[in-house]
């Protein structure tokens, strides 16, 4: 079950990741004809920012709809309505759930009552959400591009303060951290840190995370026990997602990652790494549609313009000097 860490900053952005199964050969997901032909029912939600698209890079039918909300509060109001309920009918966890939503009704034709209960009732919306916090004082929530993602866990006792000391430890080892390959990328003093690593609490944790680092007993308030950071590999640093692809077959930057990792073990005791293609989503704006004020504007506007064109002001000619 996922959970959310109660805190006072109520009024942070928060960005939530929602995974899904997507074609290879499809390049976005295809909603209802009266919606925005990329952003579905987010279209007209409160609160919704930016949104991106991402596809991991080894297994491109994973995909991910990124979301930044104003604040938590934002997110939950949707969270509740039936535009999410639609949202998520839309992105399948898999390949197959498609198949099993259209043969639902021959199949409960066929039930009977002893099937119907022990049937296993479907996912809460909630573990579709992973929903994270920057950590940090300059928000940097534009990951965008090759993206290289780290998924920390540091189990937490209920008076130990475990969590921020990892944090606190991770940020020191890893936010000047050049894997093999990535030398070339120009940066320096406190813009660095900006430009290629940004970090963020897991608010409330989903599928995924609980698949990688285990079901969650006990939740505990004020906290997180999953620290995430985004490594990016920026463009306009010269980046490429060539030299990523790169660095990633290199075995001396796989090697790097591991020792940088090392150092901070313990408290982190897992550590999980993909890595994502991201790009934002294009909006789709309609035609401009002028009011009734506006049309009769422009009707003057015409008329005025047509009036002096058939009568034209009579040339005046001067004689002699002035």
């Amino acid at each position: 079950m996922a959970r959310i860490r109660q805190t006072a900053r109520r009024s942070r952005p928060v960005i939530t990741w929602t995974r899904f199964y997507l074609p290879v050969e499809q390049e976005w997901p295809t909603w209802a004809v009266n919606y925005d032909v990329h952003v579905g029912p987010l279209a007209d939600v409160n609160g919704a920012g930016n949104i991106w698209l991402g596809r991991m890079v080894k297994s491109p039918e994973q995909a991910a709809y990124i979301i930044s909300w104003h604040d938590l509060k934002d997110f939950k109001a949707f969270q509740s309505s039936p535009a999410c309920a639609e949202f998520l009918q839309n992105l399948p966890e898999s390949n197959n759930l498609q198949a099993s939503i259209e043969n639902s009704s021959s199949t409960l034709s066929s039930m009977t009552i002893e099937d119907a209960s022990s049937s296993s009732p479907p996912a809460p919306a909630s573990s579709r959400f992973l929903i994270l916090e920057e950590s940090t004082h300059i928000p940097h929530a534009d990951v965008e591009g090759r993206v290289t993602l780290n998924a920390f866990l540091v189990p937490r006792k209920t008076d130990d303060d475990s969590t921020r000391s990892a944090y606190d430890s991770l940020r020191e080892e890893l936010c000047r951290f050049q894997p093999s390959g990535s030398e070339f990328i120009e940066g320096h003093d406190l813009w660095w840190e900006t430009n290629i690593t940004t970090w963020f609490w897991v608010l409330a944790e989903d599928n995924w995370v609980q698949s990688k680092f285990g079901k969650l007993e006990q939740a505990l308030e004020d906290d997180s026990r999953v620290i995430c950071e985004f490594h990016l590999w920026p463009r306009k640093y010269g980046a490429t997602p060539e030299h990523e692809a790169a660095s990633a077959a290199d075995p001396q930057a796989r090697e790097s990652w591991r020792e940088a990792v090392a150092k901070v073990m313990p408290p982190v005791t897992s550590w999980v790494q993909e890595r994502w293609d991201v790009l934002e989503v294009p909006r789709y704006e309609p035609p401009y549609e002028p009011d009734e004020k506006e049309l009769e504007r422009r009707r003057k506007v015409q008329d005025f313009i047509e009036y002096h064109r058939q009568n034209p002001p009579l040339e005046r000619r001067w004689c002699g000097t002035r």
